[in-house]
């Protein structure tokens, strides 16, 4: 018994093919997928162990997969597979179509067992048995594939970058001002107003008003304070984006104290509909590396330090 699925995408065969060979990523990247735990691996082969979800129910087995970096081609074979079937091969094929995309294909080749009743509740004859597999892997497969999708587009407006700047002053003294959130509307000029919702010692969420580029935003922050660092992320970040996540951190040079502002934000096509997504990542680091620039600025002049 076989089927065949498939998806064309604008990206390369070979990124697409990277996203099928990272399995230790494909629980954040595949929905049905709960746990991917790769047992060997050469360039040529691995074992692997998943966990996923099918139909409601959860289901793990090993599969041996046989990898062809050349032709960007993956095939597998269960070693231990679901309960209703003897054996299960598959391959992934990525196939470049276009100038810059491909076609993904993902198919499967499966034997049922003779007697496959008692094995998955609900399921008492060969004929559920078929139904229940090519239901299973219809479902999971379509989901996969645009799964992989998203996660190339995602990708391709997703950018990192910092800034740094070292300060004569104490470690202290800079970590104090970044973390009391509640006097920067006093300390920096494009923080128009902070609303608190939540602080304790080690965690804060409060909502900024900011100018940006002459535009004023409300942002929410989730923050994590380490004593010499401070990490956070957006839940609800500008229209600009749809993920912004990043750190403060603070290092003794010997020199002085080095302040990195660093963020990894994922951009919203969307909103740059006239723009591609080069121009787009350059805009946005100018426009949060100013007001990073601005905050270290703002910190030397409160502190009557200078850059070393």
């Amino acid at each position: 018994m076989k089927t065949d699925h498939f998806i064309d995408v604008d990206a390369s065969a070979e990124a697409a093919f990277r996203v099928c060979v990272e399995v230790e990523r494909w629980p954040e990247i595949f929905p049905p997928c709960i746990d991917a735990v790769v047992l060997e691996e050469t360039m040529r082969s691995q074992r692997v162990r998943l966990t996923a979800r099918a139909n409601d129910r959860i289901f793990t087995w090993e599969s041996v997969r046989s990898i062809d970096r050349a032709n960007c081609r993956v095939t597998f074979s269960q070693v231990r597979p679901a309960p209703l079937v003897k054996s299960m091969q598959g391959v992934w094929e990525f196939t470049p179509k276009g100038a810059n995309g491909c076609r993904i294909t993902l198919s499967h080749e499966f034997e049922l067992h003779d007697d496959v009743s008692g094995r998955v509740e609900g399921v008492a004859t060969s004929a559920d048995a078929e139904r229940f597999m090519r239901s299973t892997l219809h479902a999971n497969s379509t989901r996969e594939l645009e799964a992989i999708v998203t996660w190339l587009r995602r990708q391709a407006w997703r950018h990192e970058f910092s800034e740094s700047v070292v300060m004569n002053a104490s470690s202290r003294a800079i970590y104090d001002l970044l973390r009391d959130a509640e006097n920067w509307p006093s300390l920096l000029p494009h923080c128009l107003a902070v609303d608190m919702r939540y602080e304790d010692p080690w965690n804060q969420e409060f909502t900024m008003t900011v100018k940006v580029d002459g535009n004023v935003e409300e942002i929410r922050s989730i923050r994590r304070l380490f004593g010499d660092s401070i990490e956070y992320f957006q839940p609800e970040p500008p229209p600009a984006l749809t993920e912004h996540q990043g750190h403060w951190r603070l290092r003794d040079t010997g020199a002085g104290i080095e302040v990195t502002s660093s963020h990894a934000v994922v951009l919203n096509p969307s909103f740059f509909s006239a723009h591609c997504a080069t121009e787009a990542k350059q805009i946005v680091e100018r426009a949060i590396n100013r007001n990073s620039l601005g905050t270290m600025q703002a910190i030397l002049n409160k502190l009557g330090a200078h850059r070393e």
